[in-house]
């Protein structure tokens, strides 16, 4: 069984994503939910449980923030998929969330069908940038020059938006749900380093992957 680590300071907030997730598979298993509600409370239930799986927490908490606490994580857990899940919009705080090692930037305002595929695209080793942020180009996302960072489903939409399909169409054919289609989309732009589906083919046939 999985286990997932909780860090909010919002009691509301920890039982509701906690609700969410307890009826989800993630990676084909039901998680088992553990809840912090400050970084003090975290960093013992952390040392308590070497194999977490994932941990998703806020930027600001009592204590000690986010931030900070993201970096004393992935020093003692250095495997263990780290997510922040915020209500900031503050590009600054993206950039720095992933360059401090997480996996992903899920906002508090995103529906739970977004989050969950946003969770689903990190677990299978992709990255979650909140599409505002992509549109505004303000978090670096190096672009590869191979196909490793990409997935092979999001290869598959990859081929669909070669030939000018729209997501509707993509969750149609590849029985996903539309949200999922989005964030597979956001995930290959970031990749891939551009902003839109023009650019997305265009890069790929330069880089020989269509």
């Amino acid at each position: 069984m999985s286990k997932i680590l909780i860090i909010d300071d919002h009691p509301l907030f920890r039982d509701s994503l906690s609700n969410i997730l307890s009826k989800e598979k993630l990676k084909g298993q039901t998680p088992e939910i553990m809840q912090a509600d400050s970084a003090a409370d975290a960093l013992k239930i952390i040392h308590e449980n070497k194999d977490l799986d994932m941990i998703l927490t806020d930027i600001d908490m009592p204590g000690m923030d986010g931030l900070t606490l993201l970096q004393q994580i992935r020093s003692f857990l250095p495997h263990t998929t780290i997510v922040m899940i915020s209500g900031s919009e503050n590009p600054a705080d993206v950039q720095k969330a992933i360059n401090f090692g997480a996996k992903g930037f899920i906002q508090k305002s995103s529906e739970t069908s977004v989050l969950l595929a946003a969770l689903q695209l990190i677990l299978v080793g992709g990255t979650y940038i909140p599409p505002l942020m992509l549109e505004q180009q303000t978090v670096s996302m190096e672009p590869r020059q191979e196909t490793a960072s990409l997935t092979a489903r999001q290869m598959d939409i990859l081929q669909f938006l070669h030939k000018g399909q729209q997501n509707k169409v993509i969750a149609y054919e590849l029985d996903l749900s539309e949200a999922t289609v989005k964030v597979h989309v956001r995930h290959i732009f970031s990749v891939l380093g551009v902003k839109n589906r023009t650019q997305a083919v265009q890069k790929a046939l330069e880089l020989g992957i269509l």
